[in-house]
């Protein structure tokens, strides 16, 4: 029995990991907060150019998408579904703008 609990935990767990769908609200919020998450992070990622915009954009986005994605089946009681999806896209959009910020590494002391 806790071997068939577990298998469909595991089951559950790797399902969740595969399935790449999102809501269209957080769908929009992503795009959106992505957008906007981008135009600051450029501020502070100006180094490399023309393609500063682009890949901040990708980074904010991928990190939204997937804390989306992975945090879609969690239900948190206090709060509406909207503010979760707000909520999941904050916690991307600090993934994703620490990631780019680690590979970037702006140097400040020159």
């Amino acid at each position: 029995m806790l071997s068939n609990m577990l298998y469909s935990n595991f089951y559950e767990t790797i399902e969740q990991l595969v399935r790449l769908d999102m809501s269209n609200e957080a769908l929009l919020a992503s795009l959106v907060f992505s957008a906007a998450g981008a135009l600051l992070l450029s501020w502070f990622t100006g180094a490399i150019g023309n393609l500063t915009l682009p890949l901040n954009f990708s980074a904010l986005f991928i990190g939204t998408g997937l804390a989306n994605i992975l945090l879609d089946g969690i239900d948190i009681p206090a709060i509406q579904y909207e503010q979760e999806v707000m909520l999941f896209t904050l916690i991307g959009l600090i993934i994703g703008s620490f990631a780019m910020l680690w590979c970037i590494r702006p140097e400040h002391g020159r």
